[in-house]
């Protein structure tokens, strides 16, 4: 009886992918991390128990709300408009003779525009306090035996410095709130 011999593994070449196969999976991989365009709007909205949300994405506000919020900021513009017109370097604004706006029409605008601007920083720092609030109220509950009776939620030392800086800032905060909103008051 003869034995056999076991046979040789035949020694197979690994296929090779050609370059352009290569190159087109590494373009698709990078694709998700390709800069896109952002957004800077930030909206404001309060439910029915009288609660404030903002997103930057106004398709979260729920239907029934999407009509009252308010757009906190906006973003901005990225080339000028040709309606916008600078002064001439050294001089007057052109006056009604030279196609211009009147002395009274250039302050009503710049009124207007002031107040605008005012408003939009009123709003800005609702937000920032409101936010600054937030975090510290989040903190708190983490730290309170009442919400907390386990205390297996624990507070990440860069939230407790946070929560230091927070409070400390906040009482200057809400007094630059106050001065905004007594300008903006005696402006309308």
């Amino acid at each position: 009886m003869r034995i056999q011999e076991p046979s040789r593994p035949r020694f197979v070449r690994p296929r090779r992918f050609p370059l352009t196969v290569l190159a087109g999976a590494f373009a698709c991989l990078l694709l998700p991390f390709s800069p896109s365009p952002s957004r800077a709007d930030i909206y404001q909205w309060e439910d029915s128990q009288g609660t404030l949300h903002f997103t930057d994405d106004i398709s979260t506000i729920p239907t029934p709300y999407r009509k009252k919020a308010t757009q906190l900021i906006r973003e901005a513009p990225s080339v000028i408009s040709p309606m916008q017109t600078t002064p001439p370097p050294g001089g007057e604004p052109p006056g009604p003779s030279m196609g211009g706006l009147s002395k009274e029409e250039e302050t009503a605008r710049d009124t207007s525009r002031k107040k605008e601007e005012l408003a939009s920083q009123v709003e800005q720092q609702k937000a920032k306090i409101a936010a600054k609030e937030k975090h510290i109220r989040e903190v708190d509950d983490k730290r309170s035996l009442a919400v907390n009776p386990l205390r297996n939620r624990l507070v990440d030392q860069a939230d407790l410095d946070l929560y230091d800086k927070y409070l400390a800032e906040l009482p200057g905060d809400k007094e630059r709130l106050k001065e905004s909103e007594s300008r903006l008051e005696s402006i309308k």
